[in-house]
């Protein structure tokens, strides 16, 4: 009966073809061993080639290395060829700044392909009980409908023959087998948030309904049927939308596609993907700004388009004392300043501090404009009235004492003129 709930599991999902390489993760576990003895019942029916990897992560001593030796007897006892390998993960977790589990995961599976190479494919014991453990975990940190399909059954090359079998299930037929199998004494404690799952929150929903596994088995492939669906209507709309890494128009996208859009955006840019950053930047992409999404990154919409932009904090200081006639610091404009009231901001030469310097902008700068009683921050200022893609190109005068002209906003109030003005500079900017 097992044997043909997997034979049937690798069918609907296409795991398996004539000829492939397979090779099953042993951990020596029950799931493992429950997984290494079925290929073995089904190789030849299902024409494959079958080989056995187990890595020993050298965390628990002896543990580790009893594991490793009854993974020896027990591939030699069914005649399968076993690749071994010792990887001294605390080392190289500490080396690398990672967790043990995710070093040990990392570790895991890159030998995995090593093992399988280009077109084997790799079968691990994941089961119908470790789906929906991961389903609460997900539930509990929070999640969408992906993280509500749990573990899927087939991804890229990797593949678990056992995703419709319970962990019971298992044990059962291990015994009727008379087959031992290794027990991880990690397992058993309650110090990892997996294990609270699995011992306190699995059973209470057991109490409660009896088929809960089947029931769970039963909305999981609704949720997958749907979730695929939404992922045909993402990829569509990602391949439509997208040009030059920007995404184009996102305002008419559904939402819930859009969503996910967004989702994929970030992470095929490594940009953190979460619930509130998908929906900051789904905001944002129906007005006109932008949105510090990691460090110095922005996530920059206009008029419905989404782009990535990186902050320009390292731009160089560009400066020349201001001259009469034409000035011009940036390729595309040139900045006009004249004797007289013939220009578009005026400034009284007698209120200046010193030499007057033609720049760019500095860190720090504030100015307290004409007609205003505070002062206001230049930073601020470019941030709420500037496009991104103009404000490395803004004009400044300044003086001994500061900031007395901003492109776009004017003189400051302390250099503006008045009806007692004599010696008076008027500036202007044209486009080249």
């Amino acid at each position: 009966m097992l044997t043909e709930t997997v034979t049937e599991t690798i069918r609907n999902y296409d795991m398996i073809k004539k000829g492939d390489k397979v090779v099953a993760a042993l951990s020596g576990g029950a799931d493992s061993v429950c997984l290494l003895h079925v290929l073995n019942e089904l190789k030849t029916r299902l024409d494959i080639h079958l080989e056995a990897v187990h890595i020993n992560h050298c965390i628990r001593g002896s543990e580790s290395d009893g594991d490793e030796e009854f993974c020896v007897d027990l591939c030699r006892i069914l005649d399968i060829p076993l690749k071994i390998y010792r990887i001294d993960i605390p080392a190289l977790a500490a080396a690398c700044g990672k967790s043990t589990e995710e070093t040990a995961r990392d570790a895991r599976y890159e030998k995995f392909r090593e093992c399988a190479g280009e077109n084997g494919k790799i079968a691990t014991a994941h089961t119908l009980s470790d789906s929906a453990e991961t389903m609460l975990l997900n539930i509990a940190r929070g999640t969408g409908l992906k993280g509500l399909c749990g573990i899927p059954p087939v991804r890229d090359n990797i593949i678990r023959p056992l995703s419709a079998l319970t962990r019971q299930q298992i044990e059962d037929y291990l015994h009727e087998k008379n087959q031992s199998f290794r027990t991880d004494s990690t397992n058993l404690s309650d110090d990892y948030t997996r294990n609270k799952i699995r011992h306190r929150v699995i059973p209470v929903l057991l109490d409660i309904n009896h088929g809960f596994f089947k029931s769970f088995a039963n909305g999981q492939q609704a949720v997958r049927e749907e979730n695929a669906f939404l992922e045909q209507l993402t990829k569509k709309a990602y391949s439509e939308h997208f040009e030059n890494n920007t995404l184009l128009h996102m305002t008419d996208i559904p939402e819930a596609v859009r969503k996910r859009v967004i989702s994929k955006y970030l992470s095929d840019n490594s940009l953190p993907v979460s619930y509130d950053k998908i929906n900051e930047v789904n905001k944002l992409c129906q007005t006109n700004g932008k949105l510090n999404i990691s460090k110095d990154v922005f996530i920059v919409s206009k008029k419905g388009c989404i782009s990535i932009r990186k902050a320009q904090n390292d731009f160089a200081e560009i400066q020349t004392p201001l001259q009469i006639g034409s000035n011009c610091i940036f390729e595309n404009k040139c900045f006009f300043a004249f004797d007289g009231k013939n220009g578009e901001h005026l400034i009284d030469m007698d209120k200046v501090s010193g030499q007057i310097i033609l720049r760019n902008r500095r860190f720090g700068d504030k100015i307290k404009l004409s007609g205003r009683n505070f002062t206001s921050s230049v930073k601020k200022l470019i941030n709420e009235n500037i496009p991104y893609e103009n404000r490395p190109f803004i004009h400044f005068l300044s003086d001994d004492d500061g900031v007395i002209f901003m492109e776009g906003f004017g003189v400051a109030d302390r250099v503006k003129t008045d009806e007692f003005s004599k010696n008076i500079l008027s500036v202007s900017i044209k486009n080249k």
